[in-house]
């Protein structure tokens, strides 16, 4: 079909072409005049040149791979990191360098209890209290150091992997170059928490403000919540600040930081003590539903007896890469 309608002459066009230009400038710019003649085009002005943007290279998605239970596992590659804080509490001064020289998995979540309550239904262990709160998702609570450690061992079976923890109690020793599952180490543990290589140096583990990543006492209910609800740090680990705070491997010592090794520390010796049992502690990070911000930082030190079960107390499992 052919188009019947009248062309328009050149002189015709650029009139209506100036008119339409006309109506466009007064929409975007209120201040100009009503009066703008019809048949004249308005004088364009230049536009300034540009810069070229610079071009960011994206980043990339941190890999999480999926164990044989279904178990999420993040990687933390290997890395250099300024470990502590100037201005915080006593023990957390001293800052120093660390390296960790061994790339790592941890787990995307911390431990739930349907995954805890799968380790007690086949070892006949009796299941720890859920608060009233409900279990499932939620992060486990009312567990021990040596919960945890036999945990790790008895997961590590399950996936034919080869365990990290032999003999027991205050002898309890970890080959951390095992396959197995085990607690992070407080250093492995601070170096996941502010994103490894991506960290973009926050406060709190995934960003500067407590209610977007955390569960504590200003927005918990006093309770527990399943894991996963709150923002993810850069590396896509969740619950690192708040929800439950979690057992390291590592023995702890307030001054431990001015003597600490550079490379891969692994915490004091045992300590000495004329209480018995109650005088030795393990290192426990993270903050819980319970405490206030402060606790939440990422550089905050606090410690438990080892065979302390409480609702605060929970964990997450790494595994040497």
């Amino acid at each position: 079909m052919f188009d019947t309608r009248p062309k328009l002459s050149r002189r015709e066009f650029l009139a209506l072409l100036g008119s339409a230009a006309s109506v466009t400038m007064l929409g975007a710019c209120t201040s100009q005049t009503l009066g703008t003649p019809t048949g004249v085009a308005p004088t364009a002005t230049p536009n300034p040149p540009q810069p070229t943007p610079t071009e960011i290279p994206p980043i990339p998605t941190p890999l999480v791979v999926m164990e044989p239970g279904g178990l999420e596992m993040v990687l933390v590659e290997a890395g250099s990191f300024q470990m502590g804080s100037a201005g915080g509490a006593a023990q957390e001064q001293q800052v120093h360098l660390v390296n960790i020289t061994t790339p790592f998995y941890a787990s995307k979540h911390e431990v739930t209890f349907w995954q805890f309550d799968e380790f007690c239904d086949d070892t006949r262990k009796l299941e720890p209290d859920d608060g009233g709160w409900g279990r499932e998702t939620r992060p486990v609570t009312g567990v021990n150091w040596y919960d945890a450690v036999e945990y790790c061992n008895w997961l590590s079976e399950r996936d034919n992997l080869n365990p990290c923890y032999s003999s027991g109690g205050l002898a309890t020793q970890c080959d951390f170059l095992a396959s197995g599952y085990r607690l992070p180490t407080e250093a492995e543990w601070e170096y996941a928490a502010r994103g490894g290589q991506r960290s973009q140096g926050y406060a709190y583990a995934g960003g500067n403000d407590p209610d977007g990543v955390a569960w504590y006492a200003e927005n918990s209910g006093d309770k527990t919540h399943p894991v996963g609800q709150k923002a993810p740090n850069e590396l896509g680990l969740c619950d690192l600040s708040g929800n439950l705070w979690e057992w390291c491997w590592d023995w702890h010592e307030s001054d431990y930081y001015a003597v600490s090794p550079s490379n891969d520390p692994v915490g004091p010796d045992i300590p000495s003590s004329d209480r018995g049992n109650w005088g030795r502690n393990r290192v426990r990070r993270g903050g819980s539903w319970h405490e206030d911000a402060d606790m939440l930082r990422i550089v905050y030190r606090s410690y438990d007896g080892p065979e302390y079960r409480a609702l605060t107390n929970g964990f997450r499992i790494v595994r040497t890469a």
